[in-house]
């Protein structure tokens, strides 16, 4: 029996992964306070625009229509989370859907985190790079739901299915899906928009990360942000942190939790 299928072992693996997050919360709150007023110094536009959304998650408040949306993204998640359907997945192997969203998607309080950055800045053409089965793009697209979309890219075509379905549970009407490897799909999809945010979250590789990071920036609109998930995952993600925060085109950067975040210039 594929022992990843079996019911309990994701609940487990989500309890734990959240309740990591959670313990983490008060210290990533207080580091964002304390980044937004270091940014403020720099006198700088871009600077001041990524303080405020710095300060966003230090408040931690999500009011009205999407915090609605969010109660209806985490219904979604748990009913992914006790699915026991068997999913293709990396290097030709299957996993349990449940066990896939327990290890792969963004926990609520990581969420949260991506959700508060977007609702500050206000993209109207987002961009990610690895949707698995939609829980972090419907945060994302939740914050602005009526005034701009978010085009998640995926490898996985039956991933990209589920995470159809995951937005039409939570009621997302402004995300959509691109499904082919990120070399097939980045370059057109950066080439059908102006982009003014990113959220790259597709490949826990150095040397990709780079190639992601500069290729969105020669891409984006003036001023876009950039969000990367899992900073600190490797050593070469460590490595090409330092590197990408030190860009030319990087006005600002900050970090919160495991995501960098870079404004461009």
């Amino acid at each position: 029996m594929d022992r990843s299928a079996r019911p309990w072992q994701p609940s487990l693996l989500f309890a734990r992964v959240e309740l990591k997050a959670r313990l983490l919360l008060p210290r990533i709150r207080s580091s964002a306070a304390q980044q937004a007023e270091r940014l403020r110094q720099q006198a700088d536009p871009r600077a001041e625009r990524l303080a405020q959304a710095l300060e966003s998650i230090a408040a931690d408040r999500v009011l009205g229509q999407p915090r609605e949306a969010l109660k209806r993204i985490e219904a979604a998640r748990h009913d992914l989370l006790r699915s026991a359907e068997l999913v293709p997945w990396a290097e030709e192997s299957t996993q349990s859907l449940a066990w896939i969203c327990a290890r792969a998607s963004q926990p609520p309080s990581g969420a949260r985190l991506l959700h508060h950055v977007v609702s500050a800045w206000q993209p109207r053409q987002a961009i990610e790079l690895g949707t698995c089965v939609g829980i972090s793009a419907a945060y994302q697209a939740a914050a602005i739901q009526g005034t701009g979309a978010v085009t998640s890219l995926e490898v996985y075509p039956a991933l990209a299915r589920y995470a159809e379905r995951t937005w039409e549970r939570a009621g997302i009407d402004n995300a959509r899906v691109v499904v082919g490897r990120f070399a097939d799909t980045l370059g057109p999809t950066l080439a059908s928009a102006e982009w003014d945010y990113a959220f790259i979250d597709g490949n826990h590789q150095g040397p990709a990360t780079e190639r992601y990071v500069a290729q969105v920036a020669r891409a984006a609109a003036p001023g876009a942000l950039v969000a990367l998930d899992d900073i600190d995952y490797n050593d070469g993600m460590r490595a090409a942190w330092q590197s990408v925060r030190r860009r030319p085109d990087v006005a600002a950067n900050a970090v919160i939790g495991k995501i960098g975040l870079l404004a461009l210039r």
